[in-house]
């Protein structure tokens, strides 16, 4: 079962008997815990729990010392759970005082997930980051802001299943632009309500996957309101989590990634491209790294722009078909697969664990 208050710390062995203590900031599970979990197999592996590493609810400056505090504390079940191991993984910025708190006797990599761009976050990175022996970024944009606070970083592109079934190649009835995201507000789903609401053609609806955490319950609640308003009313679908995501992307006319704030490797494009629904991603981060051809870039909080973007793919069916060809391919290339990733990333961290 999930547990909100407690953080996951997971211990696995093999591959070449590397053993690999991997420390998660929060046991909740989204994408970069769901890639951690596919990286170290989840099945048989043993895990014990320290305090959440995620800034409490309320005001930072309150938050802080309890985040701090709370570090301490993982610091010491880290140092206990590292003994005998090769190397400790964290899987999030969050993780890294606990990291330099530990003091470990053991090499310690990150797995990087986001994009460091704000001004906090880069000085948390430059404070704490002392404990990062090696990064592994998703992407050139992860990897940079980690290089200049004096981390080695390699890059190591995400990836997904592959070969997958395709989407067919003719889709009937009414156009569906979908998005899968967890919902919360720097993934833009209120841009793509607004865009949806500024299209010329009347009959497109709109589909968001994913869950949400508790402290977005407001950003949900907002998003429903803007869809029941008269422009949208009855086109727009919330239907949380999907147990088989590609099943419900194959059935869509365009897959959109409309992060506000820019995303490190986002699965979700990558997902929308295995499967050849042609995508629009806004223009930052590593959305712009792997698009590769399989469809158009618009500027970040832009619903003008995702609007014209997705009239263009829905009305040029050459510019669709072209888009929906180029997604497949760049997956096929190897680039972009779950077991490329996976193999990677291992041999990476028997890199770090030998040195």
């Amino acid at each position: 079962p999930v547990d909100a208050d407690r953080e996951r710390v997971i211990r696995a062995a093999g591959d070449g008997a590397l053993r690999v203590v991997a420390l998660s900031h929060t046991s909740l599970v989204s994408g970069a815990e769901a890639v951690l979990l596919r990286v170290l197999r989840a099945e048989g592996i043993a895990h014990g729990w320290s305090p959440d590493l995620k800034l409490p609810a309320g005001p930072r400056a309150a938050g802080v010392p309890v985040a701090l505090a709370r570090s301490v504390v993982a610091a010491r079940r880290l140092r206990r759970a590292a003994a005998g191991a090769d190397l400790v993984l964290a899987n999030s910025i969050l993780a890294l005082p606990a990291l330099r708190f530990a003091r470990l006797r053991v090499p310690a990599a990150w797995l990087v997930h986001d994009v460091v761009h704000r001004r906090d976050w880069l000085a948390y990175l430059r404070v704490f980051g002392g404990g990062v022996d090696e990064a592994i970024a998703v992407s050139e944009a992860a990897a940079a802001p980690v290089r200049e606070a004096g981390i080695p970083a390699r890059v190591v592109r995400h990836g997904v299943p592959w070969p997958v079934d395709p989407a067919p190649a003719r889709r009937d009835g009414v156009p569906i632009v979908g998005c899968t995201a967890l919902l919360t507000s720097w993934k833009g789903q209120d841009v793509l309500l607004e865009a949806a609401a500024r299209l010329r053609r009347r009959d497109v609806r709109v589909e968001l996957v994913g869950g949400t955490f508790p402290k977005d319950a407001e950003y949900v609640q907002r998003l429903r309101g803007r869809a029941a308003e008269p422009d949208l009313a009855g086109r727009v679908s919330f239907l949380g989590h999907v147990d088989d995501v590609l099943a419900r992307v194959r059935t869509w006319s365009i897959g959109v990634s409309a992060s506000v704030d820019p995303e490190a490797g986002p699965l979700s494009i990558l997902e929308y491209m295995s499967v050849g629904v042609p995508v629009v991603a806004t223009a930052h981060g590593g959305s712009v790294e792997i698009l590769d051809g399989a469809g158009l870039l618009v500027p970040p909080g832009d619903a003008g722009a995702l609007a014209e973007a997705i009239e263009r793919l829905l009305d040029d069916a050459a510019l669709h078909r072209c888009c929906s060809e180029a997604g497949p391919r760049a997956i096929e290339s190897g680039r972009f697969t779950e077991e490329n990733f996976r193999r990677s990333v291992l041999a990476t961290l028997r890199a770090s664990a030998a040195r």
